[in-house]
Order: structure tokens, then sequence, then C-alpha cells
């Protein structure tokens, strides 16, 4: 009887041994996947200099009236343009029916700085740099963008207006940190 009871014992000890090393096993394959998987999912995040070029930030201060800015953003120029009190009302005055894509005012701009309008500044037709960013280029029959490679044009808002192209300049993803500066991206 003494034998069963030490047998009975031991194989209960067996048991609890088995268990831990099996917990203890699981608990160490887990810290080594993670100490695998950590380096390889944290090289796949975006370092700080893309991180930096992706929410590019745009002082637009230094825009006067009538006159635009061009910086290069994720290999795009985009073109950023301080509207008069006299575009703007052209702008909204367009019966958006009768455009190829119809955009109302309120479409292209930010509500809270409606004198700004921020688009790509690459025709929607062919891939082509557009003219009008400052006050001395053609800007066409609409105050706005012309593009010298096929005659399209576009208006202050970025809207076409004439010519082979029938989309309006694409807008890209940006907001207004402050009156003076905006984030793109």
């Amino acid at each position: 009887m003494a034998e069963t009871a030490a047998t009975e014992a031991f194989g209960q000890g067996t048991e609890s041994r088995r268990g831990f090393l099996t917990i203890l096993t699981g608990a160490a394959s887990a810290v080594a996947a993670g100490a695998v998987l950590w380096p390889l999912v944290d090289a796949l995040n975006p370092d700080a200099q893309s991180e930096s070029r992706a929410r590019m930030v745009v002082n637009v201060a230094d825009i006067a009236e009538n006159t635009a800015k061009t910086v290069q953003w994720n290999g795009l120029p985009i073109y950023i343009r301080k509207l008069t009190a006299q575009q703007i009302a052209a702008a909204q005055a367009v019966v958006t029916d009768t455009l190829p894509d119809p955009a109302d005012f309120t479409a292209r701009v930010n509500a809270a700085y409606q004198n700004y309008v921020v688009v790509v500044g690459l025709n929607t037709g062919i891939t082509c740099a557009l003219e009008g960013n400052d006050p001395s280029d053609p800007r066409g029959d609409y105050d706005g963008w012309l593009c010298p490679c096929d005659g399209s044009q576009y208006d202050a808002l970025g809207r076409v207006r004439s010519g082979p192209a029938t989309k309006n300049l694409a807008i890209p993803r940006f907001t207004f940190i402050n009156a003076a500066q905006i984030r793109l991206g």
C-alpha cells in the first residue's frame, strides 16, 4: 500500500511538471515568435523622412491675391491659388449644370478658407503641366489654368470649362492647420 501511495504521488508530480513544461515551452515560443516578427513588422513602417514627405506643411501666408504657389508633393505639382473677391463671385455665379464635369463652389474649396484653391496641376486629358499660376501666364477665357499641350481650359476653381479634357483638376488631400498653413496628405 505504501508503494501505491508513492506511485500515485509520483504520477501527480510528473503530470504537474509536464503541464508546467508545456506552458513554459508555449510561452518561450510566443516570445521567440515576437522577437522574430517585431523587426519585420517595424521594417514595414515608414521612416521619419518618408513620413514628413507624406504629410507636407505648406506656408500659404505669402501667397498674394490672384497668384499661386507650386509645391511638389508625392511627385505631383500642387497648385495653391489665392482668389480675389471678384474671382470668388464669378466662380459662385457659374451654373454648374452647364459644365462638362459639374461641381459647385463648395465642393472645390474649404468652407472656412474659401479664398484658397488647392489642385493637382496636371491636365486631366493628357498629362501636361498647366500654365496660369503667375498673373503674367496665359489663363485662358476663364481666368484659371490653361494646358499648353491640348488647349484645355480650367476656371479659377480647377473646373474644366473647354477643350478635350472632360474632368476637373484633382484635389489632393489637404487640411488647413491655420490661416497661414496647410498640410498635404
